[in-house]
């Protein structure tokens, strides 16, 4: 899960020795099972994975895995030179202005065709990010350098993903929509994974009918399950009803934005639910380790995922979407308002240029627009998303500051009363 409050690797992917490919042998049932999910996670929360950092060889191994799987699995690759990589790179000099290249990433995808002749050319998203920190970083929570295993951020919701395709690859048949699943990278960084498939779809986005998240779902403690995105479609209050989940304490929140993947396509007025088991310690450390994983737990929150999945893809009509009205989006961070912007991360130059905004935020109301370059913020000068967040520090909820922009060949003087931020995930 990203752990900055925005929202928030390979050109051509190269082949590593990293990790030998008969390393990633698989011996799984078709079942979802907590054996098969400590098989997985023994690989993607490996010492040979180094963290799985987006651009650094343990990422591409762990890259190579997943497509291996799908491959295996029977999963269609979409590409025209049937590939199962979606690549793409970005900038991370909005965070280190010491970097000059781009980051080469990939995302990896795999297709399970429906069979209803009305329905199959509508999709249903499954996705998680494959991406952690590495050996640790400006993203981390401790100052240790050390393997960042990242086993539930986020090789828990890779490892369900893994299972979820498996599952359906024997049950195509059950299937009337088609099923896209996407392991994702980038997303620490800033969602730079979904945000490039939001914007170069192998499927055309209005033929999506969902988009289901799975971040950092192995820890579940006290039976306590949280469902985000609620807000983002009336029909999702029916299906959680229509379900039994006995076994769980539900938390439902409205968000369609928050700090993961389906916020990139929430954003594209996309239906979405996030599936989320809290916050821990070990969180954005060294320290979350497979050992700490509830397998038994992970393997309760992907049958009601699978469960979820199946109403969806069957639902002969199409899921409404709906903007969640004020959206709260959650922040981790150590400010406390909320302005609303969506910072461009790959953006080059000095200021912070916005590449969205939520809307009903205090950046909406007050007409600040997608592309302004944020220049100063009170009499704060900004050349980057640091002195940024370092202002936001300086303000409390409710105070009105001038936003001193770059819109085009324009700069302009712009009055936000600003927020306040929600409570952290």
């Amino acid at each position: 899960m990203k752990l900055s409050g925005f929202i928030c690797a390979f050109s051509s992917l190269v082949i590593l020795n990293t990790v030998p490919l008969s390393a990633f042998s698989q011996t799984t049932s078709p079942s979802i099972t907590s054996a098969d999910l400590r098989q997985r996670m023994n690989i993607l929360a490996s010492d040979s994975l180094a963290g799985r950092r987006t651009g650094e060889p343990g990422c591409e191994s762990a890259a190579r895995y997943i497509a291996k799987e799908f491959k295996r699995m029977g999963l269609r690759p979409l590409d025209p030179a049937k590939s199962y990589f979606q690549h793409y790179d970005f900038s991370e000099r909005a965070f280190d202005s010491t970097k000059k290249e781009k980051t080469k990433a990939v995302n990896v995808i795999g297709f399970i065709p429906g069979s209803s002749k009305k329905l199959k050319d509508q999709v249903v998203i499954i996705g998680a990010h494959y991406d952690h920190l590495g050996m640790g970083g400006k993203n981390a929570l401790d100052t240790v350098k050390a393997i960042h295993y990242g086993a539930d951020d986020n090789a828990s919701g890779t490892v369900g993903l893994l299972e979820l395709a498996e599952y359906y690859s024997r049950h195509k048949a059950s299937l009337k929509r088609s099923l896209l699943f996407i392991s994702f990278s980038g997303e620490e960084e800033g969602l730079f994974g979904s945000l490039n498939y939001a914007k170069n779809p192998l499927i055309p986005l209005e033929k999506t009918q969902a988009m289901i998240n799975m971040d950092m779902i192995g820890r579940l403690k006290d039976s306590i399950l949280i469902v985000e995105g609620m807000g983002s479609s009336p029909y999702w209050k029916i299906l959680m009803d229509s379900l039994k989940h006995e076994n769980f304490l539900m938390r439902y929140k409205p968000d369609g934005v928050g700090p993961s993947d389906h916020s990139s396509f929430y954003r594209k007025n996309i239906p979405v639910i996030f599936y989320f088991t809290g916050l821990h310690r070990d969180y954005h450390r060294a320290t979350d380790t497979k050992d700490k994983i509830n397998y038994e737990g992970e393997v309760e929150v992907l049958d009601l995922v699978r469960r979820s999945i199946d109403a969806i893809q069957s639902k002969p009509d199409r899921i409404p979407f709906t903007l969640v009205p004020e959206d709260t989006t959650k922040k981790i961070g150590t400010f406390k308002v909320y302005v609303g912007g969506v910072p461009d991360y790959g953006y080059d130059g000095e200021g912070l240029k916005l590449s969205d905004i939520t809307p009903g935020s205090p950046a909406a109301k007050a007409g600040l627009k997608t592309d302004d370059i944020i220049i100063k913020f009170a009499d704060i000068e900004i050349k980057n998303i640091y002195d940024y967040t370092g202002a936001l520090g300086k303000f409390k909820p409710d105070d009105v500051v001038d936003f001193r922009v770059k819109r085009g060949k324009e700069v302009l003087t712009i009055p936000v009363k600003l927020g306040k931020r929600g409570e952290a995930h």
